[in-house]
């Protein structure tokens, strides 16, 4: 089971998605009067819980990426880093992706758009509801990690 991880610091995506194409995805919705290490720990035990509970195998979440407000970004990051230590923590490998191999993996494009990237998940995965932009993220991130074993398994076996 892949874990794909849209970290924020007031909601975080999650999808789960199996090599079988099984999906679940959700939001954890961070309240705005926490402060910054309650919402830190909440992540780090709620990413613990889904390792944990679902048998979860390997973590994606993407790479850092630039971003205009320096203290947004601060928050952003320890937001990432409580994920990527419950990861760790948990002896499961963190796997990170650059937006543009994200969208190439989903659409074929590395420039698709946010609306793009939904389209082809959804027909893809056989999704009949509309996910929110946060468990589009998480389940796009976890889509290129699933493609990018299937590239690194069949390498492997030539």
């Amino acid at each position: 089971m892949i874990l794909g991880i849209d970290p924020g610091s007031v909601r975080m995506g999650y999808a789960l998605l199996s090599t079988l194409h099984e999906v679940e995805t959700g939001v954890l919705k961070l309240k705005g009067k926490m402060t910054l290490p309650e919402k830190a720990g909440l992540i780090f035990r709620f990413i613990r819980e889904l390792i944990e509970t679902k048998g979860v195998r390997e973590v994606a979440m993407e790479k850092f990426f630039y971003h205009k407000d320096p203290k947004a970004l601060a928050v952003l990051s320890h937001c990432r880093g409580a994920a990527m230590a419950a990861a760790a923590l948990a002896g499961v490998p963190v796997f990170e992706y650059s937006p543009m191999e994200v969208k190439k993996a989903v659409v074929g494009y590395g420039h698709a758009t946010k609306d793009q990237v939904a389209w082809m998940l959804k027909k893809r995965l056989q999704i009949a509801g509309d996910p929110s932009p946060d468990e589009a993220d998480a389940l796009a991130v976890a889509m290129c990690h699933l493609a990018q074993q299937r590239i690194h398994q069949g390498a492997g076996s030539e």
